[in-house]
């Protein structure tokens, strides 16, 4: 069963937990990487697809790397990339979420999917190598996984 965000309860009223939404879709990737569809129950699982696929790009581009340095370096050449929004070519998922209205509101919509990936990518380098600096082997092995059948560039 695909595991759904837990942020949002049936009346669509947002739980305060410890946790984030970052660290619920770190956790989760593992599972949530070998499903090929994704029933959306809330708009916290719309976030939690575009973080799985997100943290698979991330694994791909750490996937070469042998050590917390060069994989630091490689997620920060990531971070400087142009990050597309609803709308744009190389947007992952198009139907996602709903294309912006206007330039403003696209450009909100860029910092703050900019501003997520930053933290994931911070955090997911704490699980992606061991604390000596070598690569976890067990995490990278989940770059080859496809989600959702897309294609990771």
């Amino acid at each position: 069963m695909v595991y759904h965000s837990s942020f949002v309860d049936e009346e669509g009223i947002t739980k305060s937990y410890r946790t984030d939404i970052v660290d619920e879709a770190i956790t989760f990737f593992r599972a949530n990487v070998f499903f090929r569809n994704f029933d959306i129950k809330s708009s916290a699982d719309k976030l939690l697809i575009y973080l799985t696929f997100y943290i698979n790009v991330a694994l791909k581009r750490l996937g070469g790397c042998r050590t917390l340095a060069e994989g630091t370096k490689a997620i920060i050449n990531l971070g400087l990339e142009k990050v597309p929004v609803p709308g744009e070519s190389g947007f992952p998922f198009p139907g996602l979420f709903s294309p912006p209205q206007s330039q403003q509101e696209a450009e909100l919509f860029r910092n703050y999917l900019k501003q997520i990936r930053e933290e994931t990518s911070g955090r997911l380098l704490s699980v992606a190598y061991r604390p000596n600096g070598t690569p976890n082997k067990w995490w990278l092995a989940f770059a080859k996984r496809k989600f959702m059948n897309t294609v990771v560039p």
